[in-house]
């Protein structure tokens, strides 16, 4: 009787595990919530420190007043089946924007989209517009935009250090988040504001070089530096520093 326990308890534990491993990976319970990956305060537990984004004017072409903020949204909770909907609403009493700095849409998108069998959570990006007004002019070291998430019936807030969002935004330069040492090491090379302006100005294409481009399409990454680095050396520039630019691609 008790080896026959046994065995049956062994084969219930056997089933409840390979009924756990084919879980998706993002179970936490019914309950899905929503929130920002970084840290805008830090962390009760002292591990993760505050940050935010920033965005500046100026590299944008005289006739684009348009700039956007794109912020990380992570969400915990059940694999979505479709598409969930949260608000912003701005914190007035941290926010130094004006009404006319920003716009923002009635509601934002979580997307139902596919997870990679190597990821740790499910996430998503959206998207903040900025706009180029004189108040900014008049701001020398540019204005913050402090955004909060908003639940709703379907979806929860998750942890308060990651409910909010903060903005910076600048007319003068502001080195991109995307261009890190790998992008230094292999494509690009040390950033300078002269050397990204360049980039821009004169490598059809530039604009659209983001985190997800170098990560997804490398060879089209390879490529506008290849076209920069054939742009340089044309036209044979020296930094702010007095050293000649250089791309190591």
């Amino acid at each position: 009787m008790i080896r026959k326990l046994v065995f049956l308890v062994a084969v219930i534990g056997g089933f409840l595990m390979t009924a756990c491993e084919e879980q998706d990976i993002m179970v936490f319970g019914d309950e899905r919530m929503v929130y920002f990956e970084k840290f805008w305060r830090d962390s009760m537990t002292g591990n993760e420190k505050s940050d935010s984004t920033q965005v500046t004017f100026y590299f944008n072409e005289a006739t684009n007043s348009i700039q956007q903020a794109d912020l990380v949204v992570v969400l915990a909770g059940r694999k979505l089946e479709q598409d969930v909907h949260f608000r912003l609403k701005v914190v007035d009493e941290l926010t130094t924007a004006h009404p006319e700095d920003y716009t923002l849409q009635d509601e934002y998108t979580f997307r139902a989209l596919p997870i990679p069998d190597d990821a740790t959570q499910m996430q998503d990006t959206i998207h903040i517009q900025l706009n180029r007004t004189p108040h900014l002019q008049e701001m020398e070291d540019g204005f913050r935009l402090v955004l909060e998430i908003v639940p709703s019936e379907t979806l929860g807030v998750g942890q308060y250090e990651r409910s909010r969002a903060i903005i910076y935004v600048s007319k003068n330069p502001v080195r991109p988040e995307w261009w890190n040492v790998e992008v230094e090491t292999f494509l690009l090379g040390a950033y300078s504001p002269l050397k990204y302006k360049l980039f821009l100005e004169n490598v059809p294409g530039a604009r659209e070089l983001d985190k997800e481009i170098i990560e997804d399409e490398p060879d089209w990454a390879r490529k506008l530096a290849l076209d920069f680095k054939q742009w340089l050396i044309e036209n044979p520039t020296y930094d702010e520093d007095g050293y000649l630019l250089e791309v190591p691609v």
